[in-house]
């Protein structure tokens, strides 16, 4: 996988957007969403700039989705920037993010412990992928989807399949005591360009499922305006595309929360395909 061309590749900085968006169902019944995220760079890494990105989903079930998902996108964050901090990026294994998650699981129990409730009240999946230069490290539990785009491929491709349960709607929980058997994760020497992280309110928009790929329409059209943007319009980005997941075009395909979080680098896409031509 590697060669000359590929080790000289000088990937930019990133440029990132995030929202997370309440869905008609729990509109209806007053309530909040459930979703939430958390898209930050470490520039002070041992590995130079790291994109963390988090995206946890409530169970609907749950009393305390909401707080649950903030708390697992909070946890995860803190224990990444420790991590990065002291060691690099490619001595993340599944025993570090096993850790991670056991942490997470920690401060729920003293959160939910004072108030009587139970840590299933605070039940959520996660998903999460930190990247940097040429590694990138990748897991998740539960629903939802991470895709990227990288130096080597010419289409996005993901990089776990959503996990479902014994029905429909039904999967699994960053917060199970057993979390260990449903724990997919993934380190790969990877120059990832761009990237997308979605909770499953948004699975039928953005996969294909009768072939069980991306649905590649759908991301080449979300990423040029992240691409175009700048610090000085974030917020008017953000803001626009809060307002997408809100629009009668994606609550007419689903009733459920839904958060997105792109990532893409400067210049990345344009170096990615002169190095793969150039091979």
């Amino acid at each position: 996988m590697a060669g000359p061309l590929y080790e000289r590749m000088n990937l930019g900085r990133w440029r990132q957007v995030a929202a997370s968006v309440i869905g008609t169902s729990h509109q209806r019944m007053g309530g909040s969403c459930q979703d939430s995220n958390a898209c930050i760079v470490f520039p002070d890494s041992l590995d130079g700039d790291v994109l963390l990105a988090v995206v946890a989903d409530g169970a609907g079930s749950a009393k305390q989705a909401e707080a649950g998902s903030a708390l697992a996108c909070q946890c995860i964050t803190k224990s990444a920037r420790r991590f990065l901090s002291r060691r690099r990026l490619d001595r993340i294994t599944q025993r570090t993010v096993e850790r991670w998650i056991r942490n997470f699981q920690h401060e729920v129990l003293n959160t939910a412990s004072p108030l009587g409730l139970r840590p299933r009240d605070y039940a959520c999946t996660l998903l999460a992928a930190l990247i940097g230069q040429h590694h990138a490290v990748f897991f998740q539990i539960g629903d939802g989807c991470i895709v990227v785009f990288d130096s080597e491929e010419s289409s996005y491709s993901h990089v776990f399949w959503p996990q479902r349960g014994e029905y429909e709607n039904a999967t699994f929980f960053a917060t199970d005591r057993r979390f260990v058997a449903k724990l997919k994760f993934e380190s790969v020497s990877r120059s990832v360009v761009e990237l997308a992280i979605f909770s499953d309110g948004l699975q039928r928009l953005a996969l294909d499922f009768q072939r069980a790929v991306p649905h590649e329409p759908f991301f080449r059209g979300i990423f040029p305006p992240v691409r175009k943007s700048s610090p000085e319009n974030a917020g008017q980005l953000t803001e626009c595309l809060s307002n997408f997941l809100g629009s009668a075009r994606v609550n007419q395909r689903t009733d459920d929360d839904k958060t997105l979080v792109l990532a893409t680098r400067i210049g990345g896409l344009d170096q990615a395909s002169e190095c793969t031509h150039a091979k």
